[in-house]
């Protein structure tokens, strides 16, 4: 497999694209803030993230397939009055974004070489990873375990408690620490 990208469960090699650079910005930002009238400086009511724009490069390797064909082909796969799709990395397997194209495929076509410039549009900022799933007995009590996020943001786990005993369970304590900014 060429190195590159997957969007909406199909690799772009499978077009004859090859990814050349692609560039994950940061969000933008949604300040709010005022400026009172006869004092220096701001009021700060707090910043959110915005949309997440991920600017992409794909070259086409020559076929017997004509340039502009093949330029539709690509225009129909990343299709933006569509939903969005996950967008996954060849280099980071593990992260995905939810993303759909904005603005125009841009070609620039040397005989049946060509290079696509894009920008796809992820409304949901955030990049996510894979779910994980912990399964754990309790034997003791109190019984301890510990989980890492993997991720850049600080995120609260689901826990999901089943009684696989014959035994009724009266009471119990769960207590649950993850840090937040």
């Amino acid at each position: 497999m060429a190195y590159g990208f997957t969007y909406k469960g199909r690799h772009c090699s499978e077009l004859g694209a090859r990814l050349l650079r692609y560039v994950v910005n940061s969000p933008e930002l949604r300040e709010y803030e005022d400026e009172p009238a006869g004092l220096p400086g701001v009021l700060d009511f707090g910043t959110e993230l915005g949309k997440r724009e991920i600017e992409i490069t794909v070259d086409i390797d020559p076929n017997a397939v004509e340039f502009k064909r093949r330029q539709s082909e690509i225009l129909t796969w990343l299709k933006p009055t569509a939903a969005v799709g996950i967008l996954v990395f060849d280099d980071v397997p593990d992260r995905f974004y939810y993303a759909k194209l904005s603005g125009r495929l841009v070609p620039e076509q040397i005989g049946r070489y060509g290079e696509f410039r894009f920008t796809m549009k992820c409304t949901d900022p955030f990049a996510y990873g894979p779910e994980r799933i912990h399964e754990d007995s309790l034997t003791a009590s109190p019984f301890l375990f510990a989980l890492e996020s993997e991720g850049s943001e600080p995120t609260p786990p689901v826990i999901e408690l089943t009684n696989n005993g014959a035994g009724t369970i009266n009471e119990f304590t769960l207590t649950i620490e993850y840090e937040t900014e």
